[in-house]
């Protein structure tokens, strides 16, 4: 006896129900399991005395047992509360794998991931510090912070919902950097391109709208004493010309 087109599709409909309960009993109980033997290498690690220790075993053991788990999870296109996704996100930070580290945890803050109950703050707040922390050390140092600073800038500047102290750090940080000179130094003084010195001082009047003691008001009047000198400099020469 055949089935109506209505009924093939009732029959349907009840085997993807069957299905999906199927798969959520299974990965509820997969997850638990997981979950213990997560907590028992996290508390592992907690137990290393060094930070160079934990550095290495999370770079040497903890990813390359997790992140396929994770990799199988991102595949699925299933999303739930997964901390081994959380988990693996802050170790590859930790680690130095920026470029992985970013694109999970894009992914992580689009699920809505939440971190780990010791972290203390949401992914978007716990990316934007430690990524700025690497910004300002790598920075010191004389390195390029590109293209992870710009990336996360962006998601800083148009997407993240963050604390205004926190928003404020990032275009503190991003305006000084404009007026970095060969010698490492951020100062109005090595700069002398009116256009770079507006824009840095836009990135610090931003800086100051988020939060007021952003402690950028030095450094603005200071930009703008040089903008003064430059364009009088520039305004002279051309009338010597003439």
């Amino acid at each position: 006896m055949s089935l109506s087109p209505a009924q093939r599709h009732n029959q349907r409909i009840a085997m993807e129900q069957k299905l999906k309960q199927s798969l959520a009993v299974g990965t509820t109980e997969s997850m638990h399991l997981l979950i213990k033997a997560l907590e028992t290498d996290v508390e592992q690690l907690r137990n290393l005395p060094l930070i160079a220790d934990r550095v290495e075993h999370k770079r040497n053991v903890l990813l390359p047992k997790w992140v396929p788990t994770v990799e199988a999870y991102l595949a699925s296109g299933q999303v739930y509360a997964n901390p081994v996704l959380a988990w693996c996100v802050i170790w590859l930070f930790d680690v130095g794998d920026l470029d992985k580290a970013l694109d999970w945890a894009d992914i992580a803050i689009t699920q809505q991931q939440a971190t780990p109950e010791r972290l203390r703050s949401n992914f978007p707040t716990f990316v934007a510090d430690t990524m700025l922390a690497w910004a300002q050390e790598s920075a010191g140092r004389g390195e390029s912070i590109e293209p992870y600073f710009s990336r996360t800038f962006e998601n800083v500047a148009t997407k993240w919902r963050l604390h205004e102290q926190v928003t404020a750090k990032w275009y503190k940080f991003a305006g000084l950097q404009l007026l970095c000179g060969d010698d490492g130094q951020k100062s109005a003084a090595s700069v002398d391109d009116i256009d770079t010195l507006k824009k840095a001082d836009k990135l610090l009047a931003i800086a100051e709208q988020h939060y007021s003691k952003a402690g950028v008001s030095t450094q603005r009047q200071t930009i703008a004493a040089r903008i003064r000198r430059l364009e009088k400099e520039l305004k002279d020469g051309n009338s010597n010309q003439v």
